[in-house]
């Protein structure tokens, strides 16, 4: 059933750790089971990417990459302070 490779590693596994192989098979398929719900988003998280991916549908790459650009710039920008009650604007 394992094929010849894999019963050699798991009689390994089995040999350095001193368990059965049931509780070795055991955790393996833990081991997936964190992984898979790791790797896949919920679905509410999925709906939002689905979404997010809608906004770009018919949007020209030379667009999106403009858009994206102004985002990232304005996310980095320093905070301007507010200006105070009495402050007048300085002229340049």
């Amino acid at each position: 059933m394992l094929g010849s490779r894999r019963t050699a590693r798991l009689r390994r596994v089995m040999r350095e750790t001193g368990l059965p192989a049931e509780i070795l098979l055991d955790v393996a398929i833990e081991l997936l089971d964190i992984a898979s719900r790791k790797l896949s988003p919920s679905p509410i998280r999925r709906t939002a990417l689905g979404l997010g991916a809608a906004r770009w549908r018919n949007v020209s790459p030379k667009e999106r990459s403009e858009v994206l650009r102004r985002a990232a710039q304005a996310r980095w920008a320093k905070p301007r302070p507010a200006p105070v009650r009495g402050d007048k604007p300085k002229n340049k």
